[in-house]
C-alpha cells in the first residue's frame, strides 16, 4: 500500500513541503527530524497568525522508531542556510512517503529510505513566535 504523509495518523493538518528542517539526527534503530512544522487550519494546535508572521509554526519531532535498515544518500548535497538569529535550516522535507513499512523521505539534505515502524510526530507545547 502507497501513503502520501497527511494519511498517517498524526500527520493530518500539517504541511512538511512548508515546514523547515533544524536537525536530522540518525541513532542505533531511531531517525528523528526536527522541524519548525508549518500547522493548517483544522490542526487543533492552529492559531492565526500574529502581525508580523506567515504563518502558524511550532516546533516539532518526526521520530521513527524501531529502524531496522536506513540508507540516506546525497548528505553533502546541502549547505544549511542560517539566518539573522543563527538558527540552521536544512530546507524542508519535499516529500514522505510509505510503501507497507518502507519509507521514503527526499528534500534538499537528501534521500532516505528505510525501513521501521510508522513515523510519529510530536509538537512541542509553544509557538514558534
Amino acid at each position: 500500500m502507497y501513503d502520501n504523509y497527511p494519511s498517517f495518523p498524526g500527520f493530518e493538518n500539517v504541511c512538511l513541503e512548508d515546514s523547515y528542517v533544524r536537525s536530522i539526527t540518525v541513532q542505533p534503530a531511531a531517525l528523528l527530524l526536527k522541524l519548525d512544522l508549518l500547522l493548517l487550519p483544522g490542526h487543533p494546535r492552529y492559531r492565526a497568525p500574529l502581525p508580523g508572521e506567515r504563518a502558524c509554526f511550532q516546533q516539532a519531532t518526526v521520530t521513527f522508531s524501531s529502524v531496522r535498515d536506513l540508507h540516506w544518500t546525497g548528505q553533502g548535497v546541502i549547505t544549511p542556510a542560517v539566518d539573522a538569529s543563527g538558527t540552521v535550516d536544512f530546507g524542508s522535507v519535499d516529500s514522505l512517503t510509505r510503501d507497507d513499512t518502507n519509507y521514503q523521505l527526499l528534500g534538499d539534505w537528501g534521500e532516505i529510505n528505510l525501513q521501521s515502524d510508522a513515523p510519529t510526530l510530536s509538537i512541542n507545547p509553544t509557538p514558534i513566535t
